[in-house]
């Protein structure tokens, strides 16, 4: 709340250095006058200039308890005391602004420190009104006697004498009020009184704003502590075993495996098609080890080129390369004490491995352009959609580095091969996306249930889960899941329909699976990334499923 005096260029409150130097030259002027001794007004002056001085280390004391206090209610009591004492009045109040920017009674105190009751709130706003309309302080030895105040209806009915009231002013916005009074008391204010207190309200101002920053940065602190740790409890829960659905054999298998691998810091190696929930596995593995309360680092190394990658995973010094203008941390150095997770491993250039191999052999990597090795210590977890074992014969991966990475296999089966885990997942996800939506209570009928079990899902866990809320988000207000929900998926019934009965489930599916990757290819004019696209499946996926079923794209 700037005032128009304060914008014109108000005249600031003397320093207590200036108000010091005052005093030091009452004290020569005293010392070096012959008259002044002979007519006997010595003892006068002295006991002036004694009480201004004390007032003045008085003023100087309480300067340096209000810079060491930042707790803002004892700060806030500090300051009603002290001009209290100062001012030497009966009782005082500090008011500050509110969100609204409307002031506020935030401490009331008498002469004695004690807390005032809300009864005895009761103040002259009149002057209040004025010091807030000037934007200065104003000081009234007897507002009885004032004729600006005298017949204001509070100014009678307290029976106010001396009355001080000193906006709080933090640049030109005031931030509170001083407000001080007595009611029996007659207190004659010096022109060094109005000094003293304007310089302490200063003082005052720039206290409560350290204090109120304090306040802020200590409540920031204790938000961003207790944030992490509810970051941290629910990441355990989400990547702790019972946050990874899955019944069937094989994944009662993989469980038992992370469980026995967790504690320590073996390499392993995670091989599963799209979306089978090879990143989920990782993080279960690292949230149940020792490193869980260090960083999981996760990167896609088939997402960003040879020379990025390699930048991003081992840091660069700066002016090494085009673009390096400062020295930058690889993502090795970063996961540091904990993990990092090289999903899409497949995909790593050949020179990128040798890189790699060197650094899980010697714990150790060098930045691009330094030759100084840097120890790292780092669990490392790799995922491939891959098939790494063709890829090593074929020479498109080495094979030390896959016997590297290989210490602790494990292999993800697409979820057409685990169907009876399509049931738990389906109303796990019903029930995420439910809640989400705010379509609590909300079913699947057999009939659907029937249909997401016989659809081979080809995009796996990631597609079934994207099926459950595009019927969610589709279905209006109906309360239970129907076939019709789940378009893409009727034509596969249909398929299946027109099947031989003597084929297994496993042969109906991949059928199945066959034919509506030709059908995506159909829709996108053969384009394959357009087509993964659709099936919400990675290019290279997509590729080798081509390959594998011996269809023309």
């Amino acid at each position: 709340m700037a005032t128009k005096k304060n914008r014109e260029g108000k005249k600031k409150p003397r320093s207590a250095d200036d108000i010091f130097a005052d005093v030091e030259g009452d004290i020569e002027s005293i010392e070096e006058s012959e008259a002044v001794r002979e007519s006997g007004k010595l003892s006068s002056r002295l006991e002036k200039v004694e009480r201004k001085l004390s007032k003045m280390e008085m003023l100087v004391d309480i300067t340096r308890a209000l810079n060491s206090t930042l707790n803002l209610n004892e700060l806030l009591e500090q300051i009603i005391d002290s001009v209290i004492r100062l001012a030497e009045t009966e009782r005082g109040f500090l008011m500050l602004t509110n969100d609204e920017e409307k002031f506020e009674f935030t401490i009331a105190r008498d002469r004695e420190s004690r807390s005032l009751e809300e009864k005895d709130f009761s103040i002259s706003r009149s002057i209040v009104k004025e010091a807030i309309k000037k934007g200065e302080p104003l000081f009234i030895s007897n507002a009885l006697e004032d004729r600006r105040f005298k017949e204001q209806k509070s100014v009678l009915n307290l029976q106010l004498r001396t009355a001080i009231c000193v906006p709080l002013l933090h640049g030109e916005k005031a931030i509170g009020i001083i407000y001080t009074d007595s009611r029996s008391l007659t207190t004659e204010l010096s022109n060094e009184d109005m000094s003293i207190i304007s310089a302490f309200a200063s003082q005052a101002s720039i206290a409560i704003e350290n204090a109120r920053l304090h306040g802020e940065l200590v409540l920031s602190k204790e938000n961003l502590a207790r944030e992490n740790l509810e970051l941290k409890q629910e990441l355990s829960e989400r990547y702790n075993f019972s946050g990874i659905i899955g019944k069937s054999k094989a994944m009662l298998e993989i469980f038992d495996t992370i469980k026995k691998i967790a504690p320590y810091s073996t390499t392993v190696l995670i091989q599963g098609e799209t979306g089978t929930g090879k990143e989920l596995i990782a993080r279960a593995i690292h949230f149940n080890g020792p490193r869980r309360d260090k960083q999981l680092v996760t990167i896609n190394c088939g997402a960003m080129p040879a020379e990025l990658l390699e930048s991003e995973l081992f840091g660069h010094k700066r002016g090494s390369f085009t673009g390096a203008t400062s020295d930058k941390a690889g993502l090795f150095e970063v996961a540091s004490g904990g993990t990092i997770f090289l999903d899409e491993i497949g995909e790593m250039p050949q020179p990128l491995q040798v890189k790699l191999l060197r650094a899980l052999q010697e714990q150790e990597i060098r930045r691009v352009g330094e030759n100084k090795p840097r120890k790292v210590d780092v669990r490392v977890i790799a995922a491939t959609n891959r098939d790494l074992i063709e890829d090593v014969k074929n020479k498109s991966f080495r094979r030390d580095l896959y016997y590297r990475l290989n210490v602790v296999p494990i292999n993800i089966p697409p979820l057409r091969e685990r169907s009876e885990d399509i049931i738990p997942l389906t109303e796990h996800f019903l029930e995420k996306y439910a809640k989400k939506m705010h379509k609590r209570g909300i079913k699947i009928s057999s009939s659907a249930m029937q249909l997401l079990v016989a659809s081979p899902w080809p995009g796996n866990v990631r597609e079934l889960e994207n099926s459950i809320e595009r019927a969610l988000a589709l279905c209006g207000d109906s309360k239970v899941l129907k076939p019709e929900h789940f378009p893409h998926l009727q034509h596969s019934l249909g398929i299946l329909d027109g099947l031989d009965e003597s084929k297994s489930l496993k042969e109906k599916l991949k059928v199945v699976e066959k034919q509506i990757i030709i059908d995506a290819l159909e829709r996108t004019g053969g384009k394959i990334t357009r087509a993964a696209e659709l099936l919400d499946v990675t290019r290279q996926h997509l590729h080798n499923k081509i390959k594998e079923y011996g269809i023309s794209s």
